[in-house]
């Protein structure tokens, strides 16, 4: 009868595979809040659109569930700052949760703008969970057309 050796071999990729799920918990959600822990805090980030023409740059912020007296918005150094909190459901009780991803809590997205604007004549919008932001290019950011002269 023949022994066979029972003792493994180190394997470096079973290390790297443990290093990797420890990178990927630090990012993952709690299900049960629908907040995220680690690194990134309650990190939510609203997706954004930011589009420019000639005149303004528009920003569009999708918010479903809030409310216009729950946001905040504010410019400064030509970055649009969004906050915001989102009120957690209180009619529901918490024993019948089987499941909750959806977010609740607060949130910032900054959203660095390309060109200078003019903060005096910012508008802002919030229609059907849709904040749209819309701000005015300054003058010396518009495009300038320049009469070529021939001789």
């Amino acid at each position: 009868m023949t022994t066979r050796s029972l003792t493994r071999r180190w394997d470096p990729w079973s290390d790297l595979w443990a290093l990797q799920d420890e990178v990927n918990r630090l990012f993952e959600t709690l299900p049960a809040r629908g907040i995220r822990q680690g690194l990134l805090g309650t990190s939510y980030l609203p997706p954004v659109d930011v589009l420019k023409d000639k005149d303004a740059i528009t920003v569009k912020v999708d918010l479903p569930g809030m409310k216009k007296e729950d946001l905040e918005i504010t410019v400064l150094n030509d970055n649009l700052c969004v906050r915001g909190t989102k009120k957690l459901d209180t009619e529901v009780d918490e024993r019948n949760i089987h499941t909750r991803e959806r977010f609740f809590g607060s949130f910032e997205r900054v959203i660095g703008l390309p060109d200078p604007i003019d903060p005096e004549r910012i508008t802002a919008r919030f229609v059907d969970g849709v904040l749209t932001v819309v701000c005015p290019l300054r003058e010396s950011a518009k495009p300038r057309q320049i009469a070529v002269e021939v001789k």
